[in-house]
C-alpha cells in the first residue's frame, strides 16, 4: 500500500497534521535480512535483522553503533 499525503481534517478532535505525527514509512521498516551479521547501527530502537545464511536473528537496542545489535536467536 503506498502512503498518502492525506492530511487530519480541520475539525477533527486533534486538528494536528497527521504526517508530523508518524515517521516517514521508509525509516519505519522493522525487519531488514542479508547474509552476514549487522555490519551498521540501526536507524532505530526495535528494528530487527534476520542474517539468513548463518540463521541469526538481532534486534536494535540502541542507534549510535553496530554493537547495538543484540543476538536474540541463533539456529
Amino acid at each position: 500500500m503506498a502512503w498518502d499525503n492525506t492530511k487530519v481534517a480541520e475539525d477533527d478532535f486533534t486538528s494536528a497534521d497527521w504526517n508530523d505525527m508518524v515517521t516517514d514509512q521508509k525509516s519505519r521498516l522493522l525487519v531488514s535480512t542479508g547474509i552476514v551479521a549487522p555490519s551498521v547501527a540501526p536507524t532505530t530502537v526495535g528494528n530487527i535483522y534476520i542474517d539468513t545464511a548463518n540463521l541469526k536473528m538481532y534486534i536494535a537496542m540502541g542507534t549510535s553503533a553496530v554493537s547495538d545489535w543484540k543476538k536474540v536467536l541463533t539456529t
